[in-house]
């Protein structure tokens, strides 16, 4: 994968939604509609009056744009639960999470992926789908999104390790986050790349972007994805 790859890929409308026009369901867009409707929130008090935090077509574009199976609920149906999940367990942390240990910050993307399968997608097993929302809502934490690629991926590249211990399976969400740690230190030399200049939305929601891509590693950890996804053992 070259840079004009990864560029191309961030920018592109997925051929999941609608007719594949639908620049919302794009990488970027998709960072901009997930992630901007908590900034926006956080930048109102956490006041919506009267709406969801986030909209219901938004999750949807995502869910699409990801091919999710998502345990036989809807977009509609989660909505509301997200509503009370955000509020509960991301508006009390979201002006700390800039301060947070990286440990601390590892514990709390393990704790909140767990919790959103759940309470969100009604099972424990749903943590594909739960990490896949989290990466785009809240990219200051150091996500890992689930997909069996992926986790096969990280199976041949015999990534999980715990101090001296062998080898071993990965049976959990908290294993997984583990070995892409793992891999993604290892992988930073191979993967790189200066992050993209934002053109999804308007002015404002182009340099909320910008800036948190500057602030965190969300850039780094999504061209990592893509990394796992051609790389050979």
């Amino acid at each position: 994968m070259n840079q004009n790859d990864i560029y191309t890929h961030w920018s592109s409308a997925s051929p999941n939604v609608g007719t594949g026009f639908d620049s919302r369901s794009s990488d970027n867009g998709l960072l901009t509609i997930m992630y901007g409707s908590l900034t926006k929130a956080h930048d109102f008090n956490w006041l919506n009056a009267g709406r969801t935090l986030v909209d219901k077509t938004y999750l949807y574009v995502l869910f699409q744009a990801k091919q999710l199976s998502i345990g036989g609920v809807t977009h509609h149906d989660i909505a509301p639960p997200l509503e009370l999940f955000v509020r509960a367990n991301l508006q009390p942390v979201w002006d700390d999470l800039a301060q947070m240990s990286a440990d601390e910050k590892k514990a709390l993307t393990t704790h909140l992926v767990k919790l959103a399968a759940s309470t969100l997608f009604g099972s424990n097993e749903q943590t594909q789908a739960a990490s896949w929302l989290l990466f785009y809502l809240c990219p200051q934490l150091p996500i890992f999104p689930m997909t069996v690629h992926l986790h096969d991926a990280l199976m041949q590249k015999k990534a999980v390790k715990s101090s001296d211990a062998p080898y071993q399976d990965i049976d959990c969400y908290q294993d997984y986050q583990r070995a892409a740690h793992t891999l993604f230190d290892k992988s930073q030399p191979l993967i790189h790349y200066q992050q993209p200049n934002p053109s999804y939305g308007n002015a404002k929601e182009q340099a909320m972007v910008d800036t948190v891509l500057n602030q965190s590693d969300w850039w780094q950890r999504y061209c990592f994805l893509h990394y796992l996804q051609i790389s050979k053992t």
